[in-house]
């Protein structure tokens, strides 16, 4: 009997604890430099000391995981073939780094690029787990998650642009709105590509656009939806309440949180497949 696929991303694939805690998954921690010390996203970084250390003025800046950092990750695993699953490229050199180190690897490694971020990406990794904790190999592995990839939505909301227009990660969604006060903007992330869907002037109204969008995409048909935040628990809570079919609420990753500042609350969902039924 062939050996179980390892399955490997990083620390911004918000998975909570308690999903971890039961799939054989390895992640990758994203070195974070919080004025002279340097953590671990994942490991030894908590929301807290990040979103404080952002609001004081603090430096901080993020690294994804170098190719060796990978390549450390599948040897770990052994003898066993691998599948890496990575945020878009458009936002991180994440999958560039992941396919040098498949290159390099002494087993076969497959690197799939999750199209999505956040919670999005986390959906197409326990895509890929299901298939792999369901007997499958690698390819078996590799096609559920770039099928998942092609369904991932996403849609949630800022408090501020300050963090995000500092960064320069996502020029495109900060575009046009810089005389824009006291706004809550929602915006999308579907195929690698972040959009301005609309600019509430409330937290309210930011939260029911994003059930909107929801129920507008497959939300309530899909297989998953996962609700996530960082550093907003209670508006977590009322988002979940309000779609009612929520698969887990999880926190945002510190290392993500760099570039939004606290404050942010969204949904990431897999619309239903082609003719999929789900009661």
């Amino acid at each position: 009997m062939a050996e179980q696929v390892a399955l490997i991303t990083d620390a911004s694939a918000c998975i909570p604890p308690t999903t971890l805690d039961s799939i054989d998954l390895h992640i990758v921690p994203i070195t974070v430099q919080v004025g002279g010390e340097e953590f671990r996203s994942g490991v030894d970084l908590d929301g807290h000391t990040l979103y404080r250390a952002l609001q004081q003025g603090v430096p901080v800046k993020s690294a994804a995981p170098s190719a060796l950092d990978y390549l450390d990750a599948v040897e770990e695993a052994g003898d066993r073939p691998a599948v890496i699953v990575t945020p878009a490229k458009e936002f991180t050199r994440m999958f560039r780094n992941a396919s040098l180190a498949a290159e390099l690897a002494g087993v076969p490694v497959s690197v799939v690029d999750s199209r999505s971020a956040t919670a999005g990406h986390g959906l197409v990794v326990l895509a890929a787990a299901e298939a792999r904790d369901a007997g499958g190999q690698a390819d078996d592995v590799v096609a559920a998650a770039e099928e998942a990839a092609t369904r991932t939505e996403l849609v949630a909301c800022l408090e501020t642009l300050d963090y995000l227009r500092q960064s320069g990660r996502v020029p495109a969604l900060a575009l046009g709105l810089a005389n824009h006060l006291g706004v809550r903007p929602v915006f999308r992330l579907r195929d690698g590509t972040a959009e301005r869907v609309a600019l509430p002037r409330s937290e309210e109204a930011a939260l029911a656009r994003i059930v909107k969008e929801w129920r507008a995409q497959g939300g309530p048909e899909g297989s998953r939806t996962a609700v996530f935040h960082a550093g907003r628990p209670e508006r977590a809570e009322q988002l979940a309440s309000a779609l009612r079919r929520v698969s887990f609420i999880t926190e945002f990753s510190a290392a993500m949180a760099i570039h939004t500042g606290p404050g942010v609350v969204g949904v990431a969902w897999l619309r239903p497949a082609d003719g999929e039924s789900v009661l």
